[in-house]
């Protein structure tokens, strides 16, 4: 992506530029057999908890629906997502962030699903890549289908978690899709760095789209006000955007 600036904005791009740019796209419209065709399994690879919601929570919920098999593997607790706010212990945050994860995955539907936590340091995947790949590899089969946030996603820790799953799944041999996150929140309708040609879009169902934001809501720690002056982690903006009609996957990327 060369030297795009990727940085992540206290609201960044507002959802009403967004939506009605997203309609007029050319985007391969897929449903959930034509984007599972041929996997038996969807392995989603989420770096901290609500990534799975955000990236991809309607699929994991549709998913659900046809009780196909599923795999969630939570990479971090995150516990560094309030940063240095004081009052926070990470520890105690860690612990409230894994309910947050299985509170969500419950309200997907997703009770006979296994939620796999590997727990490794949130804020430091990049330096845990190899790693990642190798506990991946372990964990995969050929005939998955496996979402991953974006390599480009602009948070370190959703790059690495990308990037890792790109190579884990070429070595299994199975395909890979990778959703975005925060790319809404810094990138611009249009943006030419961004490979909107590899793009295809998921129309959720209303029990799905439902689903995915209770999923969100269990997710109360991202919610609320980091303090008196600082806000939420997941501002208005990033949670507009998960309640859209649609989710949206990058394919494969050489």
């Amino acid at each position: 992506m060369g030297a795009v600036n990727r940085s992540i904005r206290a609201e960044g791009t507002s959802e009403a530029a967004w939506r009605p740019w997203l309609r007029l796209q050319p985007f391969v419209q897929q449903s959930l057999g034509s984007l599972m065709s041929g996997a038996r399994r969807l392995v989603v690879v989420a770096p901290h908890p609500d990534d799975e919601v955000l990236g991809c929570g309607g699929l994991l919920a549709m998913q659900a629906e046809q009780a196909a098999p599923t795999l969630v593997v939570g990479v971090t607790d995150g516990e560094k997502s309030h940063g240095d706010e004081a009052g926070f212990d990470q520890r105690a945050l860690a612990a409230q962030r894994a309910a947050e994860r299985l509170e969500g995955a419950r309200q997907l539907g997703l009770s006979g699903a296994t939620v796999v936590t590997l727990k490794l340091p949130d804020a430091a995947l990049a330096a845990h890549i190899d790693d990642l790949v190798a506990r991946l590899e372990s964990m995969l089969q050929p005939t998955d289908l496996v979402v991953s946030t974006w390599r480009h996603d602009g948070h370190p820790d959703h790059d690495a978690c990308g990037l890792a799953a790109a190579r884990a799944s070429k070595r299994v041999g199975c395909r890979h899709l990778e959703a975005p996150v925060w790319l809404w929140n810094w990138a611009r309708p249009g943006d030419s760095f961004v490979p909107w040609h590899r793009m295809v879009a998921l129309p959720l169902s209303a029990r799905a789209l439902a689903a995915k934001h209770h999923a969100l809501q269990a997710h109360a720690s991202q919610l609320v006000p980091r303090s008196a002056w600082v806000g939420p982690v997941l501002g208005l903006e990033i949670r507009a955007c998960a309640a859209r009609p649609c989710e949206y996957f990058f394919q494969h990327e050489p």
